[in-house]
């Protein structure tokens, strides 16, 4: 990793930055700057403040973002390693790779991701013109290939830092419209659906589509691919190399950043593994998964049959510090609500806004109390399909839906209620995982107590919007499911990939799996997204120490929130004083269990250890 972070939403300078401070066989991250116009700003901010930690960084550049956003930032940040760059500046005082200057790589303004990355490997800096910019891509020097959509510009210097810093090579694909993703996805998603065509025919259909929307790529012998794009699984297309995937939108940088910082020297590795099957369907993998971590040292938590309800998986999968958590039940989009409303916008405009919404709902300690979630999807908007592209560019959305968003608060002063209520037999994406009491859907904020854990979720359809919200959440990879699968091969593919194929790249570990359990067949169910270079790279440590450690420092930083911040909505309120609960129930547990922890006089914690050196214990 680079000891540099830069935040910036200017391509062209991030560009200008990077050609000049890159290193070869480093990383530099570039990461989006905090959207301040959504209403979870702070969280926005955060997150990023939090990855420029992960990165030990020593420097912070702010590039050409506005005063807004880096007050925001410099509030969070020491303002000494921080330094605000400017448009135009003179890019000489931040060379540290040898750039040439004097002989600047001229490119046009588009395509900028293959211009970066050939000035770094001409080790030139980078200017930027009012031209056409020349065809042709970037081979590679290693056997591995990044492939990029075109549609967002910052993606495409992320991507090309990506590659510089693995010796790949770089392709750019035309950009996918999102009613074209959602197409490609519902057919995956309603595979079996089909009176007229086979599974396996409409896979091939779908890997030939795929291909086709990737255009002629030329895989290195013995190679493997990162698909940066919006969505779309493309390594589903190419069953001849290991591949991976990362989401253009949200969070890139952040996503690319957690990945590699997981794996620098020092680092935690893998230590602690939450293991869910709530007994709603069959997953013997499940109890196999267990003993194979323990026998590698892991720490393992299992919430098993009642022990999975919907409020404690919700509880554990944001709070719990686990590195890594592997999910078997059924997975699939449910019924619910298709809800009109009718407002007046911030601009004085008549807007009629039409919503469908899923609710997941689960049991609390508190009878009177449910613990509810709600999922909600656009569907039009003054009448305007939101999915279709076509029509939606012509479409003046304004303040619409930000307005929408505050009217519907449950603490605002005059809650909006819909004009008109019907239901739905299915809610596009709601994904509910059930679980032993109800649907959980998951729309983590954070996870894992501000981790940036591994997912495997090993259910039906699990990849589609479960991977990009868990990515958003911090996740630095993780595995789904395009379609549905059996039990049979739920668990062959998942423990093959655990054991067979442990200490290889996740990517190649679950490709090696499915090549082995579907041979020619084209059914290739998994799809893993995450930077490549990562690994379940376990480390012997005292980890029960760590746990407690990390649950006290949960339990002392909600409780501060409580105690020191203003008022709050009664929603927030429920939810802080829950956190603080759960961690201090946990600290309560850890402490009865392992030793009084951190500080006390007993010292050392001490493992409740199986014949192969791991831990389990199981929820019930």
């Amino acid at each position: 990793m680079s000891d540099v972070v830069i935040f910036s939403n200017d391509a062209q300078l991030a560009a200008q930055l990077s050609a000049v401070m890159a290193k070869s066989d480093h990383y530099l991250p570039v990461i989006d700057g905090p959207r301040m116009q959504r209403p979870d700003s702070a969280a926005e901010v955060i997150h990023r403040t939090n990855a420029v930690v992960r990165a030990k960084a020593k420097r912070v550049l702010l590039a050409g973002v506005d005063d807004n956003t880096a007050n925001a930032m410099l509030e969070r940040l020491p303002k000494s390693r921080v330094t605000r760059v400017e448009k135009g500046i003179n890019i000489a005082g931040y060379v540290s790779n040898g750039a040439q200057l004097d002989n600047p790589l001229a490119w046009g303004r588009d395509r900028i991701g293959i211009g970066l990355l050939r000035a770094l490997r001409e080790k030139r800096s980078i200017i930027f013109e009012d031209k056409m910019s020349p065809p042709g891509e970037v081979e590679a020097r290693s056997g591995h290939l990044v492939v990029c959509e075109v549609g967002d510009d910052i993606s495409q210097v992320i991507a090309a830092n990506y590659a510089y810093s693995l010796r790949a090579g770089l392709i750019l694909i035309r950009e996918t419209k999102r009613d074209e993703i959602d197409r490609i996805l519902e057919r995956f998603y309603s595979l079996y659906d089909s009176q007229d065509q086979s599974p396996s025919d409409s896979l091939r259909e779908l890997r030939d589509e795929l291909r086709s929307i990737a255009g002629d790529i030329a895989v290195p012998d013995g190679g493997s691919i990162t698909f940066i794009s919006d969505g779309l699984p493309f390594g589903f297309a190419f069953p001849e190399v290991p591949c991976t995937h990362l989401f253009g939108y949200p969070a890139l940088g952040l996503a690319v950043l957690h990945g590699f910082a997981a794996e620098q020297s020092g680092s935690r590795g893998v230590q602690v593994a939450a293991l869910v099957n709530p007994e709603t369907t069959p997953a013997p993998e499940i109890d196999i998964a267990a003993s194979i971590l323990s026998e590698q040292r892991l720490f393992v938590r299992g919430y098993q049959g009642a022990g999975a309800d919907v409020t404690s998986i919700s509880d554990m999968i944001e709070l719990f510090p686990y590195d890594l958590l592997i999910i078997a039940t059924h997975c699939g989009d449910v019924s619910g609500h298709r809800w009109t409303y009718e407002f007046t916008d911030a601009e004085g405009l008549e807007r009629r806004l039409v919503v469908d919404i899923a609710l997941g709902v689960g049991r609390t300690d508190d009878e009177d109390l449910l613990h509810v979630t709600q999922f909600m999807r656009f569907v039009s908007l003054d009448g305007v399909p939101w999915n279709d592209s076509e029509k939606k560019e012509k479409l003046y959305v304004g303040e619409a839906i930000n307005d929408f968003m505050e009217k519907v608060r449950s603490d605002a002063d005059d809650v909006l209620e819909p004009t008109l209520k019907d239901t739905v037999s299915r809610v596009v994406g709601s994904a509910a995982l059930k679980m032993s009491d109800g649907n959980f859907i998951a729309l983590p904020r954070s996870l894992a107590n501000e981790g940036t854990p591994i997912i495997i979720n090993n259910a039906c359809v699990s990849w589609h919007r479960l991977a990009s919200n868990f990515m958003f959440g911090g996740a630095r990879g993780y595995v789904g499911t395009l379609f549905p699968i059996s039990t049979t091969e739920a668990e062959d593919v998942l423990l093959r990939a655990l054991k067979k194929h442990h200490g290889k790249m996740l990517p190649h570990a679950f490709w090696s799996a499915q090549r082995e359990a579907y041979g020619d067949n084209p059914r290739r169910p998994y799809v893993v997204a995450g930077v490549y270079p990562q690994k379940i790279r376990t480390k012997i440590d005292d980890v029960p120490r760590y746990i407690l450690q990390e649950l006290q420092r949960g339990y002392e930083t909600w409780s501060t929130y409580r105690d020191r911040s203003g008022p709050h909505s009664s929603q927030r309120k429920r939810t802080v004083e829950s956190n603080v609960t759960f961690f201090e129930q946990e600290v309560r547990w850890f402490r009865q269990t392992y030793g009084r922890g951190p500080g006390s006089k007993n010292g050392t914690l001490k493992a409740m250890r199986t014949s192969g050196g791991g831990s389990k214990i199981v929820v019930r």
